[in-house]
């Protein structure tokens, strides 16, 4: 593992440099000190050294000192390429009570599955001890995270067990972790069905998130629908930094209800975010309809015909007759259950009438250049398969109601 400790250098906007004084040289001996006591952090965490780690936490919060050993034995359980502290310049700040306070960079890339180094910010807090020692009294600042879109990790939050397989890094809680051979062999499975069946290049490696509550699906941005108890599983981004353009990779995340669920709907829903985490950004510009229709799509490949379901509201929707594919706007809304399996429907009308090759070169044609807004799906539609969207929602919903009744 790597352990390093950067200071980022100021840029200063002209003018004179300030005179050395009092109140320059003790900013300055603050910095110091939160430097030192990062860099003994990081290293202690990459000795394995407990005491090391500890010995710069307030002695005096009790609470505080055993939510720091749970943190030191949760990264201690994870295979670690890079934990990295930087210091912003201008990142120090005193607070009340003489306490500092300092908004720190923290680096942690997971070997063999993040692409790049994970860059998250944090508000850490700490004080000086009678003694004139420097101590870290606080780690988080919920208030500041929910103003800088910051995402705990579950390592952040409670203890996790780690388990993991030549492919699979799965993290659990002592509440789940009885499921985690199962959930492993599936997503391993999961795997190999999508390297068969996704035509597009990747890793074929994935870190997934199987806990025991909703804490951290709860804090993810753009949750689909914004309601974490609405969704099964999600995958989603993680970007090397705020506002960077790079991915780290793509994890995927089971609700609480799915991990003891050990039958071919948990199977199904796996592969389905798999094929997520293939594809990874480049259906971010394409209708939510064909991207969630192909991961449908895929899922459904090692099930045999007659045993493959579809949910009520979709049967009962074509039996109404449709002239429209889901929206990006409502998709994950009240009709999600519906807008799912006409999704689904849609992708299976393109492949058994045109090919499955076909379905793929619509994937292509949809993402090329900026992308496709749903305003011109139409037109990349007649372009590759010869219809428009209405006709494709009425041969998606005449083949749902020939299939399911």
């Amino acid at each position: 593992m790597v352990v390093l400790f950067a200071g980022l250098a100021a840029c200063s906007s002209g003018g004179d440099e300030p005179e050395p004084g009092g109140a320059t040289e003790q900013v300055a001996d603050q910095v110091t000190q939160i430097k030192q006591l990062l860099h003994r952090r990081a290293a202690a965490v990459d000795a394995g050294d407990r005491s090391a780690f500890l010995a710069d936490v307030d002695p005096g919060r009790k609470a505080f000192q055993r939510t720091q050993s749970r943190y030191f034995d949760n990264l201690r359980e994870l295979p670690l390429e890079r934990f990295a502290y930087a210091l912003p310049a201008g990142g120090v700040t005193n607070a009340s009570g003489g306490r500092l306070r300092a908004t720190v960079a923290l680096s942690l890339e997971l070997e063999g599955f993040d692409a790049v180094p994970v860059e998250t910010p944090a508000h850490y807090s700490f004080r000086h001890t009678d003694d004139g020692r420097l101590v870290l009294t606080a780690v988080r600042d919920r208030a500041w995270e929910k103003q800088n879109n910051v995402d705990p990790a579950p390592w952040d939050l409670g203890r996790i067990e780690v388990e993991s397989t030549p492919h699979v890094l799965g993290i659990f809680d002592p509440d789940s972790v009885d499921a985690a051979y199962q959930i492993m062999d599936s997503v391993e499975d999961g795997i190999a069905v999508v390297d068969q069946e996704v035509p597009l290049k990747w890793s074929g490696k994935v870190v997934v998130y199987a806990l025991s509550d909703i804490d951290v699906l709860r804090e993810l941005d753009n949750l689909p629908g914004g309601d974490p108890d609405r969704l099964d599983g999600v995958a989603f981004p993680v970007r090397a930094g705020p506002g960077s353009r790079k991915l780290a990779g793509t994890r995927f995340m089971l609700h609480p209800r799915m991990i003891y669920r050990n039958d071919a709907t948990r199977d199904r829903l796996i592969r389905h975010e798999l094929t997520h985490v293939a594809i990874g950004r480049r259906d971010d510009s394409v209708p939510t309809w064909l991207s969630e229709g192909i991961a449908e799509y895929v899922s459904v490949q090692p099930i045999a015909t007659y045993d493959r379901m579809i949910s009520r509201e979709a049967v009962d929707a074509a039996g109404r007759g449709l002239e429209a594919l889901p929206t990006d706007a409502t998709f994950n809304g009240a009709e999600s259950g519906a807008n799912y399996g006409i999704a689904w429907y849609a992708c299976e009308y393109i492949a058994a009438t045109y090919g499955e090759e076909a379905l793929w070169r619509l994937f292509d044609a949809m993402r090329h250049g900026n992308g496709t807004a749903e305003a011109g799906q139409d037109a990349v539609l007649r372009s590759v398969l010869g219809i428009d969207s209405h006709e494709l929602a009425r041969g998606a919903g005449q083949k749902i109601v020939s299939t399911f009744g």
